[in-house]
């Protein structure tokens, strides 16, 4: 391992910083081993939340105080490490990346006769660096969804997920799912061997029969939570950290059945979801009074059946290149590498349209609408963005034929405008006007992420990845000129 501070793989000052970084963690750590008991007890009454900036004891049994100006230094050794490798920052997270900086002190600084120099301070962050690419794994996750009633096929992919009905997903699965029972329970019993090895009583610790009987149990009450589901949506993630592998795996999921939630429209897919989004209990009740005092009850189940139009296959393959436009965007998710511009802002805007389309609030909804829209075709900001907003997306959409009522300006600066409205506090609209503009809204938006299906291929191909400047470029440039020059810079074909 190079230990040599000059070293190209970590900048100098870098090292010097984290150098810095160790030495006041070292200093603060002193202060707190020489503070009297009755003092420290003082300190920690005046200071509660210091209790919990704590490091292992570096004789490998309980915990020291270093506390909170300590703790934000580890945070900034953290943040060295992290900026060392950004496509690692993407696949760990941060409390991971804490623990690996804090291991990697107190074996480097407290357990070892190293001082806190800065040969120290290079192996600290080569040594956190390592354990965190360590840490990386492949894993397939699975998660129970809403979608859609019987018919069509069992099975279909949004991107890099896959949506089975439950049905042919535990059938397929079968000789695994007994296989996975025996491995970990062989798991199980290495750990409790290994706990039992390192000083815990074996006579509290599980028998055999008692992790097989565990394993067991644990699994069928997974199963039996799955079973109450009509979908399971499995989507593997590559080379992330557990946590963080986890996180990213519901998020492909979400986004996803956002991406069917665009091309099926708002309405019809409200209900859709995986089982661990936040939506509506499944379960309700409710106690209420009348004006006599007298309390009532009333209790409610909301369907985790299929929801949705009988025709969705259907439709969904109607939009076809959609799906394989926000399908591809989707990858980004589940394999974090550097995202290309377009790309993320494709991703936010089917976000923002998801979310818009589960909320309850209609005003909500149409700000994130609205916000959707931004995103798609806003490069930058400018004064009286409510009529370059109207003429931006009538342009656009009339460049892919989508405005044969000649309706569309009127519609978005009525969108435009009633979002100013309940953003900036004007004279609040009456229900019904929100509603309304709620469908015009969430048309629009959908509108808008369609075109951008064809769009975004487009200005990739003739700009190579475009930045916000060239965005906003193209985009006035299409609303003067229409979309002839853009067809002829990037070798597509209408």
């Amino acid at each position: 391992m190079d230990c040599n501070p000059e070293s190209p793989t970590i900048a100098k000052d870098v090292v010097k910083r984290a150098q810095r970084h160790i030495e006041f963690v070292c200093r603060q750590l002193l202060r707190f081993a020489k503070m009297p008991v009755d003092e420290r007890m003082a300190y920690l009454r005046k200071h509660p939340n210091e209790s919990f900036c704590h490091i292992p004891h570096p004789k490998g049994s309980g915990h020291i105080l270093c506390g909170g100006l300590a703790w934000s230094k580890l945070g900034a050794l953290t943040d060295l490490v992290l900026d060392l490798d950004r496509g690692l920052a993407r696949r760990v997270g941060r409390q991971r990346a804490r623990s690996a900086v804090i291991d990697a002190f107190v074996k480097l600084v407290l357990q070892g006769p190293r001082e806190d120099n800065q040969e120290t301070a290079v192996l600290l962050l080569q040594d956190a660096l390592a354990a965190l690419r360590q840490s990386l794994i492949v894993t397939e996750h699975y998660l129970p969804c809403v979608l859609f009633p019987e018919g069509a096929p069992d099975e279909f992919r949004v991107g890099p997920v896959t949506f089975t009905r439950r049905e042919k997903f535990f059938k397929d699965r079968k000789s695994v799912l007994r296989r996975s029972v025996e491995a970990e329970t062989a798991a199980h019993i290495e750990y409790v061997n290994a706990a039992v090895a390192r000083g815990f009583s074996r006579e509290r610790a599980y028998s055999e029969v008692e992790s097989r009987q565990l394993i067991r149990k644990l699994q069928a009450r997974a199963i039996k939570t799955y079973r109450g589901y009509p979908w399971i949506a499995s989507v593997k993630v590559t080379d992330c950290d557990k946590e963080v592998s986890k996180e990213r795996g519901a998020h492909a999921v979400e986004m996803a059945i956002h991406v069917i939630r665009v091309l099926l429209g708002a309405e019809p897919t409200r209900k859709i979801r995986h089982a661990w989004s936040q939506s509506d209990a499944l379960r309700t009740a409710h106690l209420y009074a009348d004006v006599h005092g007298v309390i009532h009850t009333s209790i409610g189940m909301s369907t985790s059946g299929p929801v949705g139009t009988e025709n969705w296959y259907e439709a969904l393959m109607q939009g076809s290149n959609e799906l394989e436009v926000f399908g591809s965007a989707l990858t980004s998710i589940v394999d974090p590498v550097d995202i290309q511009h377009l790309r993320q802002r494709l991703i936010d805007a089917i976000s923002w349209f998801g979310d818009a389309a589960t909320d309850s609030s209609a005003s909500a909804s149409i700000v994130k609408y609205v916000s959707a829209i931004e995103r798609l075709f806003f490069g930058k900001f400018e004064p009286g963005r409510k009529k370059i907003f109207a003429g931006r997306v009538k342009g656009i959409l009339e460049a892919f034929g989508c405005n044969e009522d000649h309706r569309v300006h009127e519609q978005a600066l009525a969108v435009y405008k009633t979002r100013s409205i309940l953003v900036h506090g004007e004279n609040f609209p009456t229900e019904d006007e929100l509603h309304k503009v709620e469908r015009l809204a969430a048309a629009l938006s959908r509108m808008c992420l369609l075109c951008s299906t064809q769009l975004y291929p487009m200005m990739s191909q003739a700009f190579d990845n475009p930045d916000p400047t060239k965005l906003e470029e193209a985009m006035k440039r299409i609303g003067s000129e229409g979309l002839d020059w853009l067809v002829d810079a990037s070798g597509f074909r209408k």
